[in-house]
């Protein structure tokens, strides 16, 4: 009843809002912060609407690395009146100490624009946190429990790790009594790290306060994604009692439900000092093998080199490795792949490389090492390791090899014939009538009152489904947004605007990954753009030209003017782009 009253009220709302009906509001929880604090940000937007628009982050990414830390939702009715109050949350972590202001935050609405007030913001300079490996201990997120008889447990063997250290959280079930049916096991929300399950789950006994209990114990492995306080959510366990709970034969008791604490784990970033110049973000233990399928080639012969990188941490944020190129080869990626390990509780693995290399002339040609520069956190060092170059002894290009290189067919031969016509007969034929409800247009007009129903229907529940979950409506209309900015961007670039242009472009593709993936991509990094599109399924080559197109848009912004900008080839790029990434959406699904 309070539901289809609450629904009647809102079918009576005003869908759109006249000036002064919406009001924009943001907040820190704090303007005096040190350089290792988190400063929390809150967005609210409040509104006699029924859909409160979101609003646009201005960039930060000078002064704050941003991350974003989940929404609130709030709906009021007083005398009979209804107010939508939509709040976001962001966690800002300081890149340098001074004094900084967040710009008035906006929200576009019906042609009109509604901002809140600047915040200034003071940084002082903070003592160097401890190292990430210094807490070995357990650390508990309380105890969930059921007359002691049944409880649950979380905890983590570290509370603090650098970005992309492993961190083990390990979840317990303890009983002492027997239950009706299996308990069902509720993961915590993990948003913020990578995630690896480490199999098989653990069952033993376990003395607790003089008492035994049977223990079930799940581990999973986690990886901070980006440097600030990370939230493990609480995990659930629903299970029956039994009317009798130490008789097998006993019927069954009522459900319950135990829930853990959550658990904040502060994820330090990785120190600047000593930090190469090609390092990729890699956090581990590791060694990197390059091996060649031939050592004695023709010139213009293809040489497919597998590269390994083998070793202990999160693999598959593992980027490629870096080598000096040569004029003497042509040099090819051919894809990769990743092969995931758990040995004694420590994720692992192997990262394959493929590359062709093609030698352009005879004689002996090395190719040169692969190296690759990671972060150790056991040792708090950053490390390189590479391989050993490859000799290669080209002999002389098989015949005809130079011709079929640069050679292309320029015109097509018959061969011969072979399928003939069948002779058709002489005269028409003419076939026989068909009844009237055989007909195709009959039966079309009996299915069209249904179809038109049903698509009445489709529509309704369609928009229904957006209104409710805006994450659905930003991954259905991001692909018809970001080609409306392109096609805004091609006009300009007509108009001889070309740092115009490169923010248009710019914004048009930020906007299309935050859509699509369901994050805050507005304040993110490349870096951070760059790993949020490798964990949803992105290959080395899109990352690359995302990462070519924003650098080519901050230089045509930041030169004075765009000048040396292709404004042609940058709209190209950044259609192609879009295309890739959407197909990347679409195979991981919303």
């Amino acid at each position: 009843m309070v539901f289809a009253l609450v629904g009647a009220l809102l079918a009576l709302a005003p869908v759109a809002a006249s000036a002064g009906d919406i009001e924009v509001t943001a907040r820190v929880d704090r303007t005096t912060a040190t350089v290792n604090d988190q400063i929390r940000l809150t967005v609210t937007v409040t509104g006699t609407i029924r859909s409160v628009p979101t609003p646009e982050l201005p960039d930060l990414t000078a002064d704050f690395n941003t991350f974003s830390a989940g929404t609130s939702t709030n709906l009021s009715i007083v005398n009979g009146a209804i107010t939508s109050s939509k709040s976001w949350n962001y966690s800002l972590q300081p890149r340098s100490e001074g004094v900084f202001t967040i710009p008035p935050i906006e929200v576009d609405f019906d042609g009109a624009v509604y901002s809140s007030e600047p915040i200034e913001i003071e940084v002082l300079p903070g003592a160097a946190p401890p190292p990430a490996g210094s807490q070995e201990r357990r650390e508990s997120s309380g105890i969930s429990s059921d007359g002691r008889s049944v409880f649950i447990t979380t905890s983590v063997d570290r509370k603090r790790a650098y970005v992309g250290e492993q961190i083990t959280l390990s979840f317990k079930f303890y009983r002492r009594i027997n239950l009706w049916r299996q308990p069902r096991y509720g993961a915590p929300d993990l948003t913020g790290f990578w995630v690896e399950d480490l199999p098989p789950q653990d069952e033993y006994v376990e003395i607790v306060d003089g008492i035994q209990y049977q223990v079930i114990e799940i581990k999973t492995a986690l990886f901070g994604a980006a440097a600030g306080t990370a939230t493990i959510g609480e995990a659930t366990i629903s299970y029956e009692d039994r009317a009798d709970p130490f008789s097998i034969f006993s019927m069954p008791g009522r459900e319950r439900i135990l829930r853990t604490d959550p658990i904040e784990v502060e994820i330090v970033p990785l120190p600047a000092d000593g930090r190469p110049a090609g390092f990729g973000g890699a956090v581990g233990e590791y060694e990197i093998t390059a091996t060649a399928d031939t050592r004695r080639p023709a010139a213009l012969e293809a040489v497919t080199v597998k590269v390994t990188i083998e070793g202990s941490g999160n693999v598959r944020t593992v980027p490629a490795p870096s080598f000096q190129e040569s004029p003497e080869f042509k040099v090819y990626e051919s894809g990769s792949a990743t092969d995931v390990t758990r040995r004694g509780r420590i994720v692992g693995g192997r990262r394959t490389h493929s590359f062709v290399f093609v030698p352009q002339s005879e004689g002996s040609r090395g190719i040169p090492a692969f190296e690759l520069s990671y972060f150790d956190p056991a040792t708090r060092e950053y490390r390189t390791t590479r391989t050993r170059p490859i000799v290669l002894e080209v002999g002389p290009p098989a015949a005809g090899a130079a011709a079929e290189a640069t050679t292309a067919p320029t015109s097509i031969s018959r061969l011969g014939r072979d399928i003939r016509y069948i002779r058709e007969p002489e005269g028409r034929l003419r076939p026989a009538a068909r009844p009237l409800a055989e007909r195709p247009w009959f039966l079309f007009g009996q299915i069209l009152p249904a179809a038109a129903l049903a698509a009445v229907w489709a529509t309704k529940r369609r928009r229904d489904r957006y209104s409710a979950d805006e994450a659905l409506a930003r991954y259905a209309r991001a692909s018809s947004r970001a080609r409306r900015a392109l096609r805004s961007a091609r006009e300009t670039a007509r108009a001889g605007d070309r740092a115009g242009t490169c923010s248009a472009v710019a914004s048009a593709l930020v906007d299309f990954v935050g859509d699509r993936l369901n994050v805050g991509a507005r304040g993110m990094t490349v870096a951070e753009l760059a790993a949020t599109l490798r964990a949803a399924g992105a290959d080395d080559d899109t990352i690359a030209r995302v990462r070519s197109i924003l650098a080519q848009c901050d230089a045509g912004r930041f030169s004075g003017g765009g000048d040396g900008v292709e404004t042609e080839r940058l709209l190209r790029d950044g259609e192609a782009c879009l295309s890739a990434i959407e197909r990347i959406s679409r195979r991981r699904g919303r």
